[in-house]
């Protein structure tokens, strides 16, 4: 009978030592290779309607929780959600910021993933509109009975991010994109209560504006709409929301950062005023040779004296480097301080602030 005992005993001790060693299948850690998507898999169509992409989000693992809710009025929204095809809100009414729908989702795959919004009807308050959270990343989708709303969501870390999803998705830093190429990116710096905001740029495809900034973003910023690595030159665009619509042109210059604010007068703005712009020069670190002397042909100098982690607007005087109110216009300019000179050209465009980055 002892021996019996012991047998029972030393077989309970190793189940539960197997139990114990078992790996938690929500860990990166487990031996199994991760697919990791570089470009956007949304698919044309989700239900026989065309998935419309309405921006780029980017969040740091696959295991999130997502929240869901009406977007400003609570009109009666019915909505089906899918994420990477799987439907994980299926024909549910819409509440409050206060009451979401909760869902906790493995996206499965490292890089690009997606979610589609599916209108089940139009509430009423055309069209059906949802604010999203995934882990705290907040966005808008809107649908209709057409067309359904769709966001790739990139689990970053893996050499992928939002710059590789086209037209819709982001772009370089405050300096502007790399290899003689610019960036620009449309925002908002308040909700103008007519949902997300389409942009369409000629040639180059369309962003959308899901969030609204209380000074310019960078470019690259999730929430802005953001088209990188355009050309220099000159391009057209029209932008609109339900109620609003903006037309116009922009320049692009190269390794530079472009801030185009859409206001809710229909117009774009962001820099001076009166058919003027601004422009600031700006540094990111102490380059350890003094002061920054700028000049401008035909304009004067300014002093940079301090530098900022990221791009400042045309409005912040710290450090120096501004001239405001600029004829449109291309003007030359040379920098200088000791041991280190710069020299080039920039382009001032009509109520627009442009952020011009010196480097090292």
């Amino acid at each position: 009978m002892k021996n019996l005992k012991y047998l029972f005993l030393l077989s309970l001790s190793l189940l539960i030592y197997s139990c114990e060693e078992e790996e938690d299948p929500s860990s990166d850690n487990n031996n199994v290779e991760v697919q990791v998507n570089e470009t956007s898999i949304i698919p044309a169509t989700t239900n026989g309607r065309p998935n419309i992409v309405l921006g780029c989000i980017e969040i740091s693992e696959r295991f999130t929780t997502i929240r869901v809710w009406d977007h400003q009025t609570i009109d009666g929204d019915i909505v089906t959600i899918k994420a990477n095809g799987n439907t994980i809100i299926d024909q549910q009414v819409l509440d409050g910021p206060n009451n979401p729908i909760i869902v906790d989702y493995d996206f499965g795959y490292n890089g690009f993933n997606y979610v589609t919004l599916i209108a089940e009807n139009l509430g009423d308050l055309p069209p059906n509109t949802c604010a999203i959270s995934i882990n705290g990343a907040e966005f808008v989708l809107q649908a209709n009975l057409d067309e359904n709303g769709a966001v790739n969501v990139v689990v970053g870390g893996y050499g992928v991010d939002c710059s590789n999803a086209g037209g819709g998705g982001g772009g370089g830093g405050g300096g502007g994109g790399g290899s003689d190429t610019g960036d620009v990116v449309f925002w908002t710096d308040a909700d103008y209560g007519c949902g997300p905001i389409t942009v369409n740029v000629s040639g180059e495809g369309s962003g959308t504006i899901t969030s609204f900034f209380s000074s310019a973003p960078d470019c690259g910023t999730s929430g802005g709409a953001n088209f990188g690595n355009l050309a220099p030159g000159t391009y057209s665009f029209t932008a609109s929301c339900q109620g609003i619509d903006w037309s116009g042109t922009f320049d692009v210059t190269a390794n530079q950062c472009l801030t185009y604010q859409l206001t809710s007068s229909g117009g774009g703005g962001g820099g001076g005023g009166n058919g003027t712009g601004d422009v600031k020069f700006w540094i990111n670190q102490d380059f350890g040779c003094g002061n920054i002397s700028v000049n401008v042909s035909g304009v004067g100098s300014s002093t940079i004296s301090g530098y900022f982690n990221s791009a400042p607007d045309c409005s912040n005087t710290g450090a120096g480097g501004n001239f405001d109110n600029l004829s449109p216009g291309t003007y030359n300019y040379t920098a200088s301080c000791q041991g280190l000179d710069w020299s080039g050209s920039f382009t001032v465009n009509e109520n627009e602030c442009l952020r011009f980055q010196l480097s090292n």
